[in-house]
């Protein structure tokens, strides 16, 4: 898919994010699903492992936490390679975006894990700092697979890249933020009228709950895959939120301008090694 390169309005980056979203559904849902597989399996299962309070479940939880953290990188990195090469308009297939994923997951996980704890310990002192961290760090991802950085190197990138354009960008991940939110809620809360996962049943002590396995993992699954699309229309419209501000401060756009030529005019594609640093 073409797009015109140069700066991008609020109303740019939402209208092509929808656009290249809906343009490489099929290639964005696979890699998502793959990548995420062993975490919705666990998903799944949960209500097998046993009583809802007892410690199995708790374990449990904490194992898909755990593992969702770990695979939801490969993802992202997966998922960008593929944003980025759609805007200079060259599709790159599953199997290369997985490969250039694994090449970005260490970097990707540690500079994820400490951003994370950044904006955590933020939003424990106080709401103020955590959203300053947060906004701060919004381009940790896309920095780490453009741009070969990691760690704090790659915050600070990330930092210096907002700075002057803090308020465009925290409004417009906002703004997706919360109809994911609201979305999300209502299919849930939906399902969960229609589809009870839990059911109440009478003994003579009380009443115990029993679990719908159906129900449970028709709510999993919808869920799961409105997550998804949310989820990777929210990376779309950061990363080029993140490409805009690069060609606003660094003329960006006319490397972009020469990688397309270049790829229109025949000439040998290079190694996919990565983009470089800015």
């Amino acid at each position: 898919m073409k797009f015109a390169i140069g700066a991008m309005s609020a109303g740019d980056v939402l209208d092509r994010g929808l656009k290249l979203l809906f343009a490489r559904l099929p290639t964005f849902f696979l890699i998502q699903l793959i990548a995420l597989a062993p975490y919705i399996f666990l998903q799944l299962i949960l209500p097998l492992v046993g009583d809802a309070a007892g410690p199995g479940v708790a374990v449990m939880g904490l194992v898909a936490l755990v593992l969702y953290i770990i695979l939801i990188q490969i993802g992202t990195a997966a998922t960008l390679h593929v944003i980025i090469e759609e805007f200079i308009d060259r599709q790159v297939t599953i199997g290369q975006a997985f490969a250039f994923a694994l090449r970005r997951f260490a970097p990707l996980l540690g500079t994820s894990i400490l951003a994370g704890l950044i904006v955590g310990v933020g939003f424990l002192l106080c709401i103020a700092p955590g959203v300053y961290f947060y906004v701060s760090y919004i381009f940790a991802s896309q920095v780490v697979v453009m741009e070969d950085l990691s760690g704090m190197a790659a915050l600070r990138r990330s930092q210096d890249l907002i700075s002057g354009h803090r308020g465009r960008v925290f409004g417009i991940i906002l703004l997706i933020s919360i109809a994911m939110f609201f979305i999300l809620f209502g299919i849930g809360f939906g399902l969960e009228t229609l589809l009870p996962s839990r059911e109440v049943i009478p003994t003579a002590t009380g009443f115990r709950f029993k679990v719908s396995v159906v129900n449970h993992a028709v709510q999993v699954i919808v869920s799961q895959f409105v997550g998804i699309l949310f989820g990777t229309y929210l990376a779309i419209c950061a990363t080029l939120l993140y490409l805009d501000l690069r060609i606003r401060k660094e003329g960006f756009d006319l490397e972009l301008a020469a990688q397309r030529q270049g790829e229109e005019a025949g000439g040998a594609t290079p190694p996919d090694t990565g983009y470089g640093p800015a």
